[in-house]
């Protein structure tokens, strides 16, 4: 495949990605927000506590096959009908393991709601492995319109008898059925929309070989799974189910920005990384120009969600959340290195290192769980720097190998990072000011920092005519002239 077709490939991907991401994130926002005044703290913390066990046995459904399958260049049906049988028969084990085990977590958090809970939400992880393969496939074609339209009519759905359900005051039982039925409406319109069928077949030689690949991706992603949900196990354990509810909404609400430039720009990098995976120029210049857009994009909306945290929950969310604000003014700092963590890892995937990232991972969460072991005894406050602490350490630990497989480690994307990050931090400065004055309804004050805030950022980015802001501006104006203007020149 050459370049240029890989690059129109990776242009359009990016855009239904994004439109994808937008939309999918923009209505899951939005129906969040009418669920957090129907709901309390305490309904988001008691599904918060089984996020450890769910996201693990998640991991072990996908047992890394999905990367393996991306990453190579050429799959057979054999090996598509061998990992999908597998998955099932995986998902199958590890929704009975939960189900057997939701006595003892209910025991665990004295909760007796947990039991039926888990078994539910046991249930919805083996329904989801049933369109694995056809969400593999779209990824792969790099065709996100379709996933775009499914992910849509799912989450409208589900949204709505969610807060049907809320309403009726069921309670954290319209997060649950949230889930589920979203799940049913996603497989169901992946198999109507998709001529992929299983053949009777099943090759352990291909699981074999996949695994070679997938099970250092496995490995990687249980430890990480496990370590990004311990902070909720330790909350939840030696704290209260309310606090656990307020550290999640802090939590979820600093990581939708990262999500959706992960969304945008991860979902497009590792498959087009992977297409390109032995033009080192290439791939050195694909990474350059994803961190300098994601940065770009990513440091003013942290920074500025961290300025005006107090205003900010308490027009989305209501007073009642306001507690949460600490812990969202310390968390926004790790999505901003959450999306340049992931780029790394997807150019050391892309390249075939599987091994070399699941050593990373061991580095990365030992000192992460030292850390937030020492923590827990502190208070949530020390909890959530613990997880700064750790962002800071993987960017460091996932860069620095990219110097010497593409000469762009640490060093070279910290100096293409710092134009930016300097011009927010003024912006910062400028929305902290605007706090300072005597305006005391939250929407009005609000609405004044962010057109402060974009003001600011804006005209440095436009004066100091930074590269990366100008191209990305011109391909914006390009882009609005086909689209709304064809014949003009």
């Amino acid at each position: 495949m050459s370049s240029p077709t890989l690059q129109q490939k990776a242009v359009s991907a990016t855009v239904w990605s994004g439109i994808d991401t937008f939309a999918r994130k923009g209505v899951q926002f939005s129906i969040s927000l009418v669920l957090a005044r129907l709901l309390t703290p305490e309904d988001y913390g008691t599904v918060g506590l089984l996020a450890v066990f769910i996201g693990v046995c998640a991991v072990f459904v996908d047992s890394g096959f999905f990367t393996a399958l991306i990453q190579r260049k050429e799959v057979s049906d054999a090996d598509l009908s061998s990992v999908f049988y597998f998955n099932i028969a995986i998902s199958l084990a590890a929704a009975a393991a939960l189900c057997m085990a939701s006595p003892w977590i209910a025991a665990f958090y004295k909760m007796p709601v947990l039991m039926p809970l888990t078994c539910l939400l046991a249930a919805n992880l083996a329904l989801g492995s049933l369109s694995s393969i056809q969400s593999l496939l779209l990824c792969r074609a790099l065709n996100f319109r379709r996933q775009c339209l499914i992910s849509l009519a799912s989450l409208i759905v589900s949204g709505t008898v969610a807060i049907i359900l809320a309403w009726r005051h069921c309670g954290v039982w319209s997060l649950a059925f949230q889930t589920l039925i979203s799940t049913v409406i996603t497989v169901v319109l992946l198999w109507t929309s998709s001529s992929w069928r299983p053949a009777w077949v099943f090759s352990s030689a291909s699981i074999r070989s996949l695994f070679k690949f997938g099970g250092f991706v496995l490995l990687t992603g249980l430890m990480n799974t496990i370590f990004t949900r311990l902070n909720t196990l330790i909350i939840g354990k030696f704290y209260s189910v309310k606090d656990l509810g307020f550290y999640s909404r802090a939590d979820g609400t600093s990581c939708l920005p990262g999500d959706i430039m992960s969304g945008i720009i991860g979902r497009v990098a590792f498959p087009v990384f992977s297409a390109a995976q032995k033009d080192i120029s290439l791939l050195r210049s694909g990474l350059r120009k994803a961190i300098t857009l994601v940065t770009m994009i990513n440091i003013p909306i942290m920074i500025g969600m961290a300025v005006t945290a107090r205003p900010l929950v308490a027009v989305l969310f209501g007073n009642q959340w306001l507690p949460c604000v600490p812990y969202l003014q310390i968390l926004s700092l790790i999505g901003v290195l959450w999306p340049l963590q992931l780029l790394n890892l997807n150019i050391l995937l892309a390249q075939g290192h599987s091994n070399l990232c699941f050593r990373l991972e061991i580095i990365k969460k030992s000192v992460g769980v030292l850390l937030m072991g020492s923590a827990c005894f502190v208070g949530i406050t020390a909890i959530a720097w613990a997880a700064v602490l750790t962002a800071i350490i993987g960017f460091w630990v996932s860069a620095h190998y990219n110097t010497r497989f593409l000469d762009y480690g640490v060093r070279r994307q910290s100096n293409d990072l710092l134009p930016y990050a300097g011009v927010a931090l003024v912006m910062t400065a400028c929305t902290w000011a605007v706090s300072l004055l005597p305006i005391t309804t939250p929407i009005l004050l609000l609405t004044a920092q962010v057109l402060v805030g974009a003001t600011i950022y804006l005209t440095l980015c436009t004066g100091l005519r930074l590269k990366e802001f100008m191209n990305a501006c011109n391909m914006v104006k390009q882009f609005l002239c086909k689209r709304f203007l064809p014949h003009s020149t």
